[in-house]
């Protein structure tokens, strides 16, 4: 019986393997004849080792090739032809996925790779797979990716030159180079450069002879203590934060809503006390994201306006996949160096980030709610039921996969947790702030390191990402990134650190020798010359001055006023929409988005303003005014003093005398222009135009009120090309000539109103001696202005005035005139735009002028 069975078995084994041996070779001869061609013809210019660039991560050369698949997984399954990516990208079943990208094969080619995976994709292409140099692979291995490990600072490598542990690694290195270090700074410099980068305001004359004369060993650890306890420390370093959190007093465009921000200066408050306070930069980070969930009871409530982080981004016309993206992006590109928000639409071109790791981000945000708080800015708080998100199929809101577990993006769960209930932004904040997470600490100390030494080690700020290199005081950063951890994440320690280190003393004057070897600073062999960034410029204005107001804290200002303002600029109002010019010109940080760093550009606008802004001329009138000496050599002496915070030089107290020398400045001639608002009045049949001067000059613009649009006039304005009415009959917008002899005027010029929408202007020139002299409404389009006027007597005014119909929307318009009058004299002419400017203040006189001289020179506006 039990021979019988064995025969039975036999026999159908061998059956089998008779029937696999004819379908195997079945396969083969399939493959070699229909299968191979197509993938040569077809898919080897991308899926090749001999590709220029392999696309996917997946190359077809060979079977262990092939059964590998690529980045996206397997691309085939043996016998499974449904269960097979290669057959769904052929056959264009999927938009998503469809292959080859120049057009689908033949039917009959796709049923070919049909049966040929059928036959378990034989394929007689022997070899091992190539290895190749993946995302994943590179990953690995990046630097960025790794814990940072404190380096072996040996006593070997000390110095007399070292003072610290920082000191004695760029030696090394720099020694190693055959370099040595540049001189130290003077105690004037080092003064300077600590005021400036601690506090952003410069040292008085007194504190500098103070420091001076200061010969004792603790001499600069007190005066560094001195300032990291000082109001003022906060200030400066907030401003640095709030270019990382993109903030703003505003949300952009958003159609008729209201576009301030409720109470946002309190974020800006809340950073400003958490940097006084020495908050754990850890824990300030985690507030940052779950304010919500670490607040224990009232007294911690004040911290929820730490999540203006998140909520005072851009509000793009209130889309709620692209709120989502910009706070993604603040988190991840501010707190960990990482552009995880550029998987949105597909795994991420350049790092370990998949688009399912970003919408299990994107399932965090969504299943939190914005609150509104009467007195706190927009914060956030954990929704009722909280919800998954599938992923956005090519970025497509309507076009998702299954839901994604809200989570951490996976290459970096080791510094997570699961999220088990809420929205997970409390797992996030944690993860961000996890020991285990390589990146956050160096992120935060490599942003420091730049605001002190005027680069970053690491020179992407906010990718470091593997197309980031390492820097070449790699064991710098590591070092600093350890050690602030373990001294409690302390931003004061790791300032001190810093600042008290030889490195940071260095000058900025380098040997030729050190120029050449290291043009770009890597070896960090002397201090990068550094000019003072907008605050610390117009604070300084302010503070020479005796103009600063010191308060802390409070309501943001507008600082683009004809006198500039008070306040440190860390407390100017920031429209998101209509950025002001200065802010522009001075390399402001956009409010847009997430900002890494700050340009450094040298264009004429800033040197513009600070010859011709009537705040400069404020600035010089008030410096002037606080001199208190008599004489003209003491009197020089004392503004050296209060601008330079330094005796002028024997050559220069000359210089001062000869500019004094010269003849006082002649009055300014008289402007034939004005501008206003107002309306036609008609009495007794005659016309008259009433004008109200329109009092505020913003963004080469003049308008009614310091707000723009404001509720009350709406969009009135005049500008170099043109303007816009106001919202009522009363608030026309005129231009006025004032003729300044009398003489035969001819007027030309073309009145345009580009939009379509809206019912048109109506536009009127009008004499004050002959009334209404020509009108025209526009509704679209381009009307000609040409009037003759035989006689124009000297004082007479030309009113060019502008108001709206019923509807007061869409009525910006452009009306360039040009004027010619023939008197006894000869021609003179005037153009609207050419003679087009803002207010004039009168002219300084010699000493303002001096003092605007020092106010605009190097020396004050460099900080080495």
């Amino acid at each position: 019986m039990n021979a019988r069975i064995l025969f039975v078995l036999s026999l159908a084994l061998f059956t089998r393997l008779w029937a696999n041996g004819e379908e195997s070779s079945d396969g083969i001869e399939l493959f070699e004849t229909r299968i191979r061609p197509v993938l040569v013809e077809s898919c080897y210019e991308c899926h090749s080792v001999e590709a220029d660039e392999i696309e996917g991560e997946l190359t077809l050369d060979n079977r262990a090739a092939v059964l590998r698949g690529g980045r996206s997984g397997a691309v085939i399954v043996p016998s499974d032809p449904a269960g097979s990516r290669l057959l769904r990208a052929l056959q264009y079943d999927d938009p998503e996925l469809q292959m080859p990208p120049g057009g689908k094969l033949p039917e009959e080619v796709i049923a070919d790779f049909r049966r040929w995976i059928e036959l378990g994709a034989p394929d007689p292409r022997e070899g091992s797979a190539a290895s190749l140099e993946t995302i994943s692979s590179r990953a690995a291995s990046h630097w960025a990716f790794k814990p940072p490990v404190r380096p072996d600072v040996t006593e070997s490598d000390a110095d007399k030159w070292a003072t610290n542990a920082i000191d004695k690694l760029i030696l090394a290195e720099l020694n190693s180079a055959g370099l040595s270090p540049a001189p130290q700074a003077t105690r004037g410099e080092f003064i300077r450069r600590l005021y400036f980068d601690l506090v952003g305001l410069p040292p008085s004359w007194e504190e500098v002879q103070a420091f001076e004369e200061d010969k004792s060993q603790e001499a600069d650890r007190k005066l560094v203590d001195k300032l990291l306890e000082s109001p003022q420390f906060g200030e400066r370093w907030a401003r640095h934060w709030l270019d990382v959190a993109r903030f703003a007093d505003t949300k952009g465009y958003v159609f008729k809503e209201d576009r301030i921000f409720p109470h946002a200066y309190k974020y800006r408050d809340w950073v400003v006390g958490a940097f006084n306070d020495n908050m754990p930069i850890d824990k300030f980070l985690m507030y940052q994201i779950a304010a919500d969930s670490m607040i224990q009871g009232d007294e911690d409530r004040h911290h929820l306006a730490a999540q203006g982080f998140v909520t005072l981004g851009r509000r793009f016309i209130n889309n709620p996949h692209d709120i989502v993206a910009d706070r993604i992006d603040v988190v991840f590109r501010g707190m960990m160096g990482m552009t995880v928000a550029c998987a949105r639409c597909h795994d991420h071109k350049f790092d370990p980030i998949t688009d399912e790791d970003y919408y299990a981000l994107y399932g965090m945000f969504e299943s939190s709610e914005e609150v509104q708080d009467e007195d706190l800015p927009l914060r956030l708080a954990d929704k009722a039921a909280p919800q998954n998100v599938g992923v956005f199929i090519r970025g497509n809101a309507q076009n998702r996969s299954k839901p994604v577990p809200r989570g951490f993006p996976k290459f970096f769960t080791v510094s997570a947790q699961t999220v088990k209930a809420g929205s997970g932004r409390l797992e996030l904040a944690r993860a961000i702030v996890s020991p285990e997470n390589p990146l956050t600490a160096r992120v935060f100390v490599n942003r420091v390191w730049g605001h002190l030494f005027g680069e970053q080690l690491v020179r992407t700020p906010s990718d470091f990402g593997l197309r980031s290199e390492a820097p070449r005081q790699q064991a710098v950063l590591d070092l600093l990134a350890v050690d602030f951890v373990e001294s409690g994440w302390s931003l004061k320690w790791l300032v001190r650190e810093l600042v008290t280190s030889s490195t940071y003393r260095q000058s900025s004057q380098a040997t030729p020798e050190l120029l050449v070897a290291d043009p770009e600073n890597l070896l960090w062999g002397r201090m990068n010359r550094r000019r003072r960034d907008f605050e610390a410029l117009r604070d300084g204005l302010l503070a020479v001055s005796g103009r600063l107001d010191k308060r802390i804290g409070g309501e943001s200002e507008r600082i683009d006023t004809e006198e500039g303002g008070t306040r440190r600029t860390l407390y100017a109002h920031i429209d998101r929409q209509n950025l002001p010019g200065v802010f522009r010109s001075f390399d402001f940080a956009s409010p847009d988005a997430h900002s890494p760093e700050r340009p450094h550009t040298l264009v004429p606008q800033q040197a513009l303003f600070l010859l011709n802004n009537p705040m400069i001329q404020v600035v010089a009138r008030d410096l002037v005014a606080l001199l208190a000496t008599e004489g003209s050599d003491d009197r020089v002496a004392e503004l050296y003093r209060r601008v330079f915070a330094r005796e002028p030089s024997a050559k220069e107290l000359e210089q001062a005398r000869e500019f004094l020398k010269r003849g006082s400045p002649n009055p300014l001639p008289k402007d034939e222009w004005s501008f206003g608002y107002g309306q036609i009045s008609f009495s007794n049949e005659r016309a008259t135009v009433k004008i109200e001067p329109l009092n505020y000059f913003v963004e080469n613009r003049w308008q009614a009120q310091i707000e723009y649009p404001e509720k009350g006039f709406g969009h009135l304005s005049v500008t170099p090309e043109g303007g816009h009415p106001g919202n009522r009959t009363d608030c026309c917008s005129i231009r006025r000539w004032t003729a300044p002899e009398a003489g035969k005027m001819v007027i030309t010029g073309e009145l345009a109103r580009p939009s379509e929408n809206g019912d048109g202007i109506e536009a009127s020139i009008v004499s004050s001696r002959q009334g209404v002299i020509a009108s025209w409404i526009v509704e679209q389009g381009a009307q000609l202005t040409e009037v003759e006027l035989p006689v124009v007597e000297s004082g007479e005014t030309i009113d060019f005035v502008v108001g709206c119909r019923g509807n007061a929307g869409w009525d910006s318009f452009q009306w360039k005139v040009s004027l010619a009058l023939e008197s006894s004299t000869g021609w003179q002419k005037w153009s609207s735009q050419q003679d087009f400017r803002g207010p004039r203040p009168e002219p300084l006189d010699l000493w303002m002028q001096l003092a605007q001289v020092l106010l605009v020179s190097n020396e004050f506006l460099f900080i080495d």
